[in-house]
């Protein structure tokens, strides 16, 4: 009875046991990359028994509120909502007007005047050019046409799911993120949008995409992870190339000596950066080359967007995001390269 006992026990103990490593081993894998960067810079560092460069702190990257614009001051009756009881326009204006409209989100206030204009035009179809009603459903339309992008853009600096976008976060985009292609898809739709506002096709707007999109950027906040991430990779590329820079190849394979240390860090440089490092900055790259565009889409020299941001996602320039992702890391491989041709050891 007793073995059986013991049996028992060592079998459940067994189980805790793997349990455990299959989580060492899972949570290993998804070890933070800026973790990664920094060990690969410790073991260079003690190898050579220099200090290496600290990090420079991100700073947040700020958004301007947006400017005000004129009120309207147009009102329809009681008796004028009543004499459109036929339009849908009708029931839009006393949803917007309860309780709930006067609360709306900055999301809904966009969504609400696209379908009034969408709605007012067609209400306009079926009314006397030259009654009250008419003239002021046409001004209250021409009004919002004219100020839609405010709307847009008010959404933008005042919704969670897009004014985070550009600020600080403790998370880094891991080697397996999810939500990638629903991020690119949502990003899509409000560009779409954005376009159509620019293009006066108001009536091919569809409001409903508005709120789906947010659901989507909401649930995996991919595109603040994604900013946050290449932004670190770029300062740890820099502090990187700052720091093997300040070491001397003469004394790290002097000619006719033992060039031990030389061959320490050249593996340190592929086990670290060649295996982990530089496959990360490839995935960012790959993730950057299809949002960037929408960035800059969506925020390039619009009014609520500060130079920083702008410059991040202005196409073509050598301080975007892309570019300084690709250059950082480029600057730090030459050095490499110098590395491994002067000392003439292998990197492979």
């Amino acid at each position: 009875m007793h073995s059986i006992k013991t049996n028992k026990l060592s079998l459940k103990t067994l189980s805790a046991a793997l349990l455990v490593m299959c989580f060492l081993m899972l949570t290993g894998c998804n070890k933070p990359q800026s973790t990664v960067n920094a060990t690969y810079i410790e073991r260079l560092s003690s190898t050579v028994n220099a200090s290496p460069t600290q990090s420079t702190p991100l700073k947040q990257l700020p958004l301007l509120q947006p400017p005000p614009i004129a009120q309207s001051d147009l009102t329809l009756s009681i008796v004028e909502l009543a004499g459109i009881s036929q339009c849908k326009l009708n029931v839009l204006i006393s949803e917007h007007n309860n309780q709930l409209g006067k609360t709306a989100s900055a999301a809904g206030q966009l969504k609400y005047q696209i379908n009034f204009i969408k709605s007012a035009q067609v209400c306009l179809n079926t009314l006397d050019k030259n009654s009250p009603s008419y003239t002021k459903i046409l001004a209250a339309k021409n009004y919002k046409e004219t100020h839609l992008m405010y709307f847009f853009n008010t959404m933008l600096f005042k919704e969670p799911e897009l004014n985070r976008t550009w600020q600080l976060t403790s998370n880094e985009l891991t080697t397996e993120p999810a939500g990638f292609r629903d991020t690119v898809f949502a990003l899509k739709q409000l560009v779409l949008i954005k376009q159509q506002i620019k293009a006066k096709e108001f009536s091919e707007i569809n409001s409903d995409s508005i709120f789906s999109a947010l659901e989507q950027l909401n649930k995996f906040q991919f595109n603040q992870a994604l900013i946050q991430s290449v932004r670190m990779q770029v300062v740890l590329n820099h502090n990187a190339t700052q720091f093997v820079k300040t070491l001397n190849f003469n004394t790290l394979c002097p000619e006719d000596k033992n060039n031990k240390n030389a061959k320490i860090i050249s593996n340190v440089f592929q086990k670290f950066y060649l295996k982990e490092i530089q496959p990360y900055q490839a995935q960012l790259t790959g993730y950057l080359e299809v949002l960037q565009p929408l960035y800059n889409e969506l925020w390039f020299n619009e009014s609520i967007s500060s130079p920083q941001i702008n410059n991040l996602v202005k196409t073509g320039s050598t301080s975007n995001l892309l570019n300084l992702l690709k250059s950082s890391a480029k600057k730090h491989v030459v050095w490499w390269q110098g590395f491994y041709k002067t000392c003439e050891i292998s990197p492979i």
